[in-house]
């Protein structure tokens, strides 16, 4: 099973065309995003730690409950591999 990923958010992260967006993405990668609103006390919890710990302002965000982002797509990206100094002289 997919790891839940949480979308805390004020007004419905659903519609209009960033939620279009969004729901394509999460359809695509099968991803399992579950709402909570901000009002709620799960949701006032995340977003403490939103502004306390990750420097997160606006919503909505997403979290897995370690990780916080803006974007969605921070979740699927691939992570790069950073060049060290020898990748760097190298090429």
């Amino acid at each position: 099973m997919a790891k839940e990923i949480i979308c805390v958010f004020q007004d419905c992260p659903l519609c209009g065309d960033r939620g279009r967006k969004l729901k394509k993405l999460i359809f695509d990668k099968k991803l399992n995003v579950r709402k909570v609103s901000f009002a709620s006390p799960e949701g006032r919890e995340f977003c403490y730690q939103a502004i306390t710990e990750h420097g997160i302002k606006t919503m909505p965000f997403f979290t897995d409950g370690t990780k916080y982002t803006q974007t969605l797509e921070e979740f699927v990206a691939k992570p790069t591999k950073k060049k060290g100094k020898k990748d760097e002289l190298a090429g």
